[in-house]
């Protein structure tokens, strides 16, 4: 048994001695042009990362916290190396999606997703001279997007779900924990109105677009019965732990190992935003499509999430990407380093 122990303590040693083996420098990586310009070897030392990582959390469970945040800064460093006037491309493959698109492959984007609570709840109205830095961003980078890959399908999946505020439709008076508040269908209809007029005022869809070939519009409130049809999938594979109304995706495999237990409910029984936004891909067709989904920042860690789920339903990461921004940038010079990365590799190709 001694034996057992003094070899555990000398693994974990030597994972301690693997950990202190840092990424290069910041700058060093800023300055590297093969790390800069090729996105296979960014999304490679993400893997690199997060494999030492694994691999460590397994011998030292206690000590997780303080190897999260030491795995978080040697990511952050990457994505450092990876991020071009406030837009990390960390996540993103550009090539592959070039590609896709060149070789005819269906490919989808989304980059304009909005939320009704950051408008008018009374109406559904939204104010197109008021958009937040996030929506107004989305739109302009969804111009470059729309002119770079014309035939693409537009997603947007826009939010009149998560409203954080408590239900006004209590009898009782009392606000219950992490409720909705109850919207009327036409405020709803107003909201997907409005998003649709949007779109067409800014050219991302054309005047007479149909739905479910140039575009789609998918609304957070109905993807719950999708998310209870992806929940059955995943406990189908062992991947779904039940406490109560509240609902677990776990997988000891995760890619990242901070990711291993993801809560999809809460509760309350309210579905969060991983578990509704990973039900809009359990349609078979989507393994063979192209995503490429344009978000701000502070949905890393949600998308991070929802790719772990993405993994066991299948999709590959060449069909999955991600473009993060820094929404106090400016959203013209953001597009513009976008639609410089998708050129960069039609230049490359020869196309």
């Amino acid at each position: 048994m001694m034996f057992n122990i003094e070899n555990k303590n000398n693994q974990a040693e030597s994972f301690e001695d693997n950990l202190n083996d840092s990424v290069p420098d910041k700058k060093i990586l800023k300055q590297e042009p093969q790390t800069e310009n090729n996105p296979t070897m960014i999304m490679g030392l993400l893997k690199n990362i997060r494999d030492k990582f694994r691999r460590a959390f397994v011998f030292a469970p206690a000590s997780n916290n303080e190897l999260k945040n030491r795995m978080d800064e040697e990511l952050t460093a990457v994505e450092y190396a990876a991020t071009k006037e406030g837009v990390d491309f960390s996540r993103c493959q550009m090539e592959k999606v070039v590609e896709a698109y060149q070789k005819g492959r269906k490919v989808e984007f989304e980059s304009f997703s909005p939320y009704l609570s950051d408008y008018d709840l009374s109406t559904g109205k939204i104010w197109d001279d008021k958009l937040t830095a996030t929506d107004n961003a989305g739109i302009v980078i969804g111009k470059v997007l729309r002119a770079e890959f014309p035939k693409a399908r537009l997603i947007s999946l826009y939010d009149e779900y998560n409203t954080e505020l408590p239900d006004t439709s209590n009898p009782r008076g009392i606000p219950e924990p992490g409720a909705q508040i109850t919207l009327p269908d036409e405020t709803k209809r107003t909201f997907y109105e409005n998003i649709k007029q949007l779109l067409k005022n800014n050219g991302l869809i054309s005047p007479d677009a149909k739905e479910g070939g140039e575009y789609l519009l998918i609304s957070e409130s109905l993807k719950v019965k999708d998310a209870e049809i992806l929940i059955n999938k995943l406990e189908l594979n062992g991947n779904i732990e039940r406490d109560g109304e509240s609902i677990y995706f776990i997988n000891p495999e995760s890619e990242n190992p901070a990711y291993r237990r993801i809560q999809l409910r809460t509760k309350a029984g309210r579905w969060l935003c991983e578990a509704l936004d990973a039900s809009s891909y359990i349609k078979p067709e989507n393994l063979e499509i192209t995503h490429l989904v344009v978000l701000p920042n502070h949905f890393k860690e949600q998308q991070d999430k929802v790719w772990e789920i993405l993994r066991v339903l299948g999709i590959m990461p060449t069909n999955y990407h991600n473009i993060f921004f820094d929404e106090n940038n400016d959203p013209e010079i953001m597009a513009k380093v976008i639609q410089a990365e998708i050129n960069s590799f039609r230049i490359k190709q020869g196309r």
